[in-house]
């Protein structure tokens, strides 16, 4: 099943509607500490499989990583698991133009 893509737009005016939107960066620790999107949740891709249950299988998430590549392959296995809301970030925060803390 294909992966739905959101734009860098697209994640910043959900997170302007939506204030249950998770944003999940499955990047690596040192990354995520480097710069990440206000309230995303770091989850680095290898701690997925053990911790997927801490994201809301009800609820829409963005998966995020640098460029979009782990994030495609985070949403690959979370769609897998049986999540149905799962949003890759194209681009990645490559592309990402929003607020980072």
């Amino acid at each position: 099943m294909a992966v739905p893509q959101w734009m860098p737009i697209d994640v910043k005016e959900r997170l302007k509607e939506n204030k249950n939107l998770q944003i999940i960066d499955v990047r690596e620790p040192y990354e995520y500490n480097s710069g990440h999107i206000p309230g995303a949740i770091s989850i680095p891709l290898g701690q997925l499989q053990e911790r997927h249950g801490e994201i809301d299988k009800n609820s829409e998430a963005v998966i995020v990583c640098l460029s979009g590549g782990r994030s495609s392959s985070a949403c690959n296995f979370l769609q897998s698991a049986g999540f149905k809301n799962i949003y890759n970030l194209m681009g990645g925060m490559s592309g990402w133009d929003g607020d980072v803390i």
